[in-house]
């Protein structure tokens, strides 16, 4: 079976001669889930290896949750998860040698790039980072006062030091940020979000979905969106770094539907099955852009009545930093 190509976000910026009023996201789900319908349960994970394309470890696992919950089945907690943080350390740092610095300045050195292929261990990466990204060990780094991050940026040196310094000199509009809770809301909602599987990912509406793929776990406040969405990235690196990262996946069940979750690069991925007589009844996959770029998202409020010569390239860090690893491109619709 052929890999699916990966879909192209598409953030649509509209307004007038001025500046922004309105930001609208578009993002369809791969037909992933119509090819599993109708499938026994034991075919799902061969099925899912070879045609996902994306945190392709932390998909396997949230389906393996969710197919063990909703078949009532011993939960695979037992599961390394060695594989899913080493994915989601590897993918952050590949998007952020080939792509950040086209949007966020500066260059790395080739034989940087080059290392990213050796970069296959925990102990390789954490060594990676203390050289060219925290310019310390991620430990020592984990131990610094958020306080203390301008500081950090102003002086450490690294590439990824010197976006967050520029992004601090830029940042013009405070931002709030609290815990997404998206498994509480996935559970509280299970059957809506299960029957909706065709849906526009980006098009869930209402004031109780999340506005983000649970990127921050505690309230707090940042210069702007995009220096704590950086910031907010480097926090996640360093602890997948240093062995400190919370539980990656889980599964959990409501009625006859089985939850699968695991963290990969972009946040938060859910998977839900139902199960009838040992084949797939339904099946739902809901990518972090679901929540990191939807109409609830701080996306469009990080946007909303800027002057167009600062919304576009604000746009496209921001798209870059809430889903690092979906291509996009970004529209504009100006009148008069």
């Amino acid at each position: 079976m052929t890999l699916l190509q990966v879909p192209v976000l598409t953030l649509t910026l509209r307004g007038d001669a001025e500046c922004v009023h309105t930001v609208a996201s578009q993002w369809s789900p791969l037909p992933v889930e119509r090819l599993l319908t109708g499938r026994g349960a034991a075919e799902v994970p061969a099925l899912l290896s070879t045609t996902l394309v994306l945190c392709r470890h932390a998909q396997c696992a949230a389906s393996a949750h969710a197919l063990a919950a909703a078949l009532e089945a011993p939960s695979p907690d037992a599961a390394d998860p060695e594989p899913i943080e080493l994915e989601a350390a590897r993918e952050t740092l590949r998007r952020w040698l080939i792509d950040f610095p086209a949007v966020f300045g500066g260059a790395w050195a080739k034989d940087e790039i080059a290392q990213w292929a050796r970069l296959d261990s925990r102990a390789h990466i954490a060594d990676f980072c203390e050289q060219h990204v925290f310019g310390m060990s991620a430990a020592a780094w984990l131990t610094r006062p958020e306080f203390d991050l301008a500081n950090w940026a102003a002086s450490a040196g690294t590439l990824p030091a010197r976006w967050l310094h520029g992004l601090l000199e830029r940042a013009e509009r405070p931002v709030s940020v609290m815990p997404a809770n998206v498994l509480r809301n996935v559970h509280e909602n299970a059957e809506t979000v299960l029957l909706a599987r065709d849906a526009d990912v980006t098009a869930t509406s209402g004031s109780g979905w999340p506005a983000h793929a649970d990127l921050w776990d505690a309230p707090g406040r940042g210069p702007d969106l995009a220096s704590a969405l950086l910031t907010s990235r480097l926090q996640h690196l360093a602890r997948l770094c240093a062995n400190r990262a919370s539980r990656v996946t889980g599964g959990l069940r409501r009625g006859d539907i089985g939850i699968g979750w695991a963290y990969c690069a972009r946040g938060l991925l859910v998977h839900l099955a139902r199960v009838e007589d040992g084949r797939i009844a339904a099946y739902r996959i809901v990518p972090p852009t679901r929540w990191n770029l939807g109409r609830t998202s701080l996306l469009p409020d990080a946007l909303r009545g800027l002057r167009w010569s600062a919304a576009q390239p604000l746009a496209q860090r921001l798209a870059l930093l809430l889903d690092p690893c979906a291509p996009y491109r970004i529209e504009v619709d100006r009148h008069a």
